[in-house]
């Protein structure tokens, strides 16, 4: 057998075939963790040059375009008439009192209950149903961390059918509720 990394012995041909004798290459730990490290060293540098190249590049083509400036359209000129408002413009226009978020509901009165979740996510919830046009609320629980968000109360079987109708198109799982004092 043959060494590989000395290089003052003299290599013999086999003496009997006249060939050179075959030899193993052995790669223990420590030569493939610098094979390893010096691939790594490798893409490196080729990773850092294509960097460089390319922000070179960009900053070329970025220098490059022409820059594009828009001039403010002029104001159009417009002829305002005063026109005194309407009674009835005027009765619309008052504010509307909206009814509070927390509230307690009203004994043996017919709700829709959408959940009962903690504090925070009820609020969104009643204010989300509220922009549907829904008159809900949010009300203590059955703990101390959960409230309840409702809808209600109806006073009659046509507007709770036309509520659940919307609770229903929103896809959110509800179900009637009487209302019970605690």
């Amino acid at each position: 057998m043959q060494r590989i990394l000395i290089f003052d012995e003299p290599t013999f041909p086999d003496t009997l075939t006249g060939e050179p004798e075959e030899f193993e290459m052995v790669v223990g730990r420590r030569q493939a963790a610098a094979l390893t490290f010096l691939a790594l060293v490798v893409v490196a540098v080729f990773s850092g040059g294509s960097y460089l190249a390319g922000k070179a590049i960009s900053a070329h083509a970025e220098n490059s375009a022409p820059e594009i400036q828009l001039e403010p359209a002029p104001a159009p000129l417009l002829e305002a008439a005063i026109v005194p408002p309407f009674p009835a413009q005027v009765a619309l226009a008052a504010p509307v009192a909206e009814p509070p978020l927390f509230a307690s509901p009203v004994p043996q009165a017919i709700y829709i209950q959408v959940g009962v979740v903690e504090k925070g996510v009820a609020t969104v919830l009643a204010e989300g149903l509220r922009k549907h046009a829904l008159d809900s609320f949010v009300a203590s629980g059955p703990s101390e961390k959960s409230f309840r968000v409702l809808i209600g109360p109806f006073p009659d079987a046509a507007a709770y059918q036309q509520a659940q109708g919307v609770v229903d198109r929103l896809g959110l799982a509800s179900f009637a509720r009487r209302y019970q004092p605690q």
